[in-house]
């Protein structure tokens, strides 16, 4: 074989490598832009259950039924998945059903315990149902609160703003206060 030969050799290996690359970039890009499609359904993807969760509480009302569905296939794949735990305490709680929303809260803790993607989220929802926690959730609350005002002030900020539950606001504060003069010493 010649150089000129193999050199055209690996150009056409190398030529069929990158189109079955970009093929199945593609199938998975589209699958996961497209969460509702029917093609979606044949690539098993978590981002495709997210997506899917996501879209369906964003309508309103929220389809419920299909948050919780798409969540628990993404817990299946991926039981560490904090934001889906998060969702099923949030699922809970708007149907009443609190131990099981407090359980799933409990879970966002186990799982990620100090988890930046989930803090804003996870303080406006444990402050906002303060009356409802159980002691070890007020201290988990608590100690995440206090890492956030030292590392992300602007999340305590916008999340003190959300908070309606009196008892809620009244615990954010005290602990806000309380961390502040810590620092300062």
């Amino acid at each position: 074989m010649s150089a000129r030969q193999i050199y055209r050799f690996r150009l056409a290996g190398g030529v069929v490598l990158a189109t079955v690359a970009l093929l199945v970039a593609g199938a998975f890009a589209v699958s996961v832009s497209f969460p509702n499609e029917g093609f979606a359904d044949r690539i098993r993807l978590v981002a495709v259950s997210e997506a899917r969760a996501e879209v369906a509480a964003g309508v309103q009302p929220p389809r419920l039924d299909i948050v919780r569905a798409e969540t628990l296939r993404t817990l299946r794949q991926r039981p560490g998945d904090a934001a889906a735990w998060g969702r099923l305490a949030w699922i809970a709680d708007r149907e009443g059903r609190v131990s099981d929303a407090l359980v799933a809260l409990d879970r966002t803790y186990v799982v990620a315990p100090y988890g930046p993607d989930l803090t804003a989220w996870r303080l406006r929802f444990a402050y906002g149902r303060w009356a409802m926690l159980t002691p070890g959730l007020r201290r988990q609350a608590t100690a995440e609160l206090r890492v956030a005002i030292r590392d992300r002030p602007g999340v305590v900020e916008a999340a003190e703003r959300e908070i309606t539950d009196p008892a809620g606001r009244l615990a954010f504060v005290l602990t806000r206060r309380a961390a502040t003069a810590d620092q300062a010493k």
